[in-house]
This record gives structure tokens, C-alpha cells and sequence, in this order.
């Protein structure tokens, strides 16, 4: 086994004081019922699945030929990707994820299959088509011999993607049908590989059930799903879906941007990533919430004791966003903390102290 899949073994000097422990225990209690709310739950996932490959290498020297670096390989890893992750995720945390799509007649796609087949999951409703090569992301990273191998370059296969064929739309589409019964909702992953089908006359079935859970993450086509019960675009995504600029401070102008979103595409709640500036949620009948991303002294002292393990991913909020989203709009009925009024007044208390 790996060292660094081990569990991080937290060895504080001193055991916690129990006044700030008990704090602390409604939002671990919290967290861990979101954790068994996935427990057995059928989840459908529709989206473009890809293989994400992580390349390490240790930097020997610097190459004669160009100012650039010579890296000696040590290993290669693969992982799913696209929706792949997302259903890896959901299994992880206990559901079980029914994934919809396409994928080639590849090696990666075989490597796909492999790895989700060791997740248990039920891929039958993969399709398998000839025509199309699965995407493959693959990154190369770097580092010294006792030190995070940081990303340096990332390439890309399988960009230009055609749009499937009738017979595969059909085979999609069915999928999805079959789907509805079980599935207690639907999580978009579009990555604009061609495999999401906003016109599909079963995924419209899908929107205008209101008893059905939908939450869609879509690469700039977020406004094509009207009638979703939650989407997570980027901010990016945000700013071509309503034609304005946002900056990062201008919170009022994001507001106006993510109430206008939530009125166009008649959800119940839209969470938009903002990237180092943490995220926000609009939820319908509720003032905006923003979480900006806090790094307290602690958190700093934990990543520089751990400053040799590996990263785990890149930009990941987006996705873990989304799965935790459809865990809150299933079970809980709200997209927010359930702690109320005086849960965030402890809050604010704690991050004075900080």
C-alpha cells in the first residue's frame, strides 16, 4: 500500500479543550449526516466521461537543448475523470450512481471501465461507441525527491469530439428512461463532449418532474436546462450565461448576476464556484450566502507539516460541490446549514479568535 493513501494521523501536543470540542460536535454531527443521507441512495449521473492520468516525475536537471526541465519518470496513476469523477465520488460516499453516457472502443475507455468496476458500480449504461475517442487529460507532475510534486503542464486528448449518432443518442436516451424509476435524481455533468443531449426528449421528462432532484454542472450551456432544481456554474460560466463582467469584489453585481440566473433557469438554487475566492449559493426565497475560503492557523500549520504529501487534484470545488448538493437538495429540503442563527453567531466567534 501507498503511504500517502493512508489516513493523516492528526498528533496535536495537547489534547483539545473540551468547551471549543463540544463546539465543534454539531458540525461534525452535521457532516457525518450528510456522509449516511448517501448511504443506499440511487443516484443517476449523465455527463462526458473521460480518464485523468497524473504523470510524476523527479526534476534531474535543466536540458541543454531548451530552458526547460528534464524530469525522470517514477510513476503513473489513473483515475476517473469528467462525470467519472463525480460518479466515483457518489460510490465512495456510499450511494450508488447509475453513470449515462458514451465512451470509445479504447484503451482509456477500458482503463475507465476497470477502475469503476472496482468502485462496484454499474456501468450498463455506458454506451460503448467506435466512432469516438474517450478523452484522456493527462497531467505531468514535478518535484524534488522529498517534496509535493507540483503540476506543471497538462495535455489533452480526445478534444474534438463529434457529436454521436443517432443510434447512440437512442441508446443514451433509453438509458436515461430506464433510469427514472430508481434513481432518486439526476446530476448533469456536461463537459461539452457531446454526450448530454439538452433537446433529448427523456432528460425533458426528467426536468419537468418536480418531484425529481436535477442539478446540473454544464461547461457554458447552464441556460440550456431550464426547469433544473440546482445548477453549479463557475463564475466564468456565470458571466456568458448573463453577458456581464463580475469582478471579484463587486459582491452586490454578483448578487444581481446570480438572482437573474436562478429567475432564468427557474431552480430552486444555483451555487457558483468562484475559485480562490471561495463560493456563493442563491437559494429562491433567501438572501445570498458567500463562503469565502478561509485558510485559519491551524489549517497553515497541518499543510506545512504535511508538505510532502502528494496532491490529490486540481480544482476540484466544482465537483464536490456538486455531489454535496445533490446530498442537501435529496434530503435535507435546503441548500444551506441547518444549525441556524446561532451556529453561524459561533462561527463568526471562532474565526475572531483565529
Amino acid at each position: 500500500m501507498d503511504p500517502r493513501d493512508l489516513p493523516m494521523i492528526r498528533r496535536d501536543p495537547l489534547p483539545s479543550h473540551p468547551v471549543r470540542l463540544e463546539r465543534r460536535r454539531p458540525h461534525r454531527r452535521r457532516l457525518l449526516d450528510l456522509i449516511e443521507r448517501f448511504q443506499g441512495v440511487g443516484i443517476a449521473v449523465l455527463g462526458d466521461f473521460m480518464l485523468d492520468e497524473f504523470v510524476y516525475g523527479e526534476i534531474a536537471r535543466v536540458s541543454r537543448e531548451a530552458p526547460v526541465l528534464i524530469l525522470e519518470h517514477r510513476e503513473s496513476r489513473f483515475a476517473p475523470g469528467g462525470a467519472g469523477n463525480t460518479v466515483a465520488n457518489l460510490r465512495a460516499l456510499g450511494a450508488l450512481p447509475f453513470p449515462i453516457g458514451r465512451i470509445g472502443r479504447d484503451e482509456p475507455a477500458e482503463r475507465l471501465l476497470e477502475l469503476l468496476d472496482r468502485q462496484r458500480v454499474d456501468c450498463s449504461g455506458i454506451v460503448r461507441d467506435a466512432a469516438y475517442v474517450t478523452p484522456v487529460k493527462t497531467r505531468i507532475l514535478a518535484g524534488s525527491p522529498h517534496t509535493a510534486k507540483q503540476q506543471v503542464v497538462r495535455i489533452d486528448h480526445g478534444t474534438s469530439a463529434a457529436p454521436p449518432s443517432a443510434p447512440v443518442r437512442s441508446r443514451i436516451s433509453r438509458c436515461l428512461a430506464r433510469a427514472r424509476p430508481s434513481a432518486s435524481g439526476l446530476l448533469i455533468a456536461d463537459y461539452g463532449y457531446g454526450s448530454v443531449d439538452s433537446s433529448d426528449p427523456q432528460l425533458r421528462r426528467w426536468l419537468s418532474d418536480d418531484g425529481a432532484s436535477v442539478n446540473v454542472d454544464s461547461r457554458f450551456r447552464v441556460l440550456d436546462f431550464p426547469g433544473v432544481t440546482a445548477a453549479t456554474p463557475n463564475i466564468a460560466e456565470v458571466e456568458a450565461a448573463i453577458g456581464v463582467s463580475l469582478p471579484d469584489e463587486d459582491l452586490r453585481a454578483i448578487e444581481r448576476a446570480g438572482a437573474k440566473l436562478l429567475e432564468k433557469l427557474r431552480a430552486r438554487a444555483v451555487l457558483v464556484t468562484r475559485g480562490s475566492q471561495g463560493m456563493s449559493v442563491f437559494e429562491k426565497g433567501h438572501r445570498p450566502e458567500h463562503d469565502p475560503v478561509e485558510l485559519c492557523r491551524r489549517h497553515r500549520r497541518h499543510q506545512a507539516r504535511d508538505r510532502h504529501r502528494e496532491p490529490r487534484g486540481v480544482d476540484c470545488g466544482g465537483r464536490e460541490g456538486r455531489v454535496m448538493l445533490m446530498s442537501r437538495n435529496g434530503a435535507s429540503g435546503s441548500l444551506r446549514p441547518q444549525g441556524g442563527r446561532q451556529d453561524r453567531r459561533r462561527s463568526r466567534w471562532r474565526r475572531s479568535r483565529r
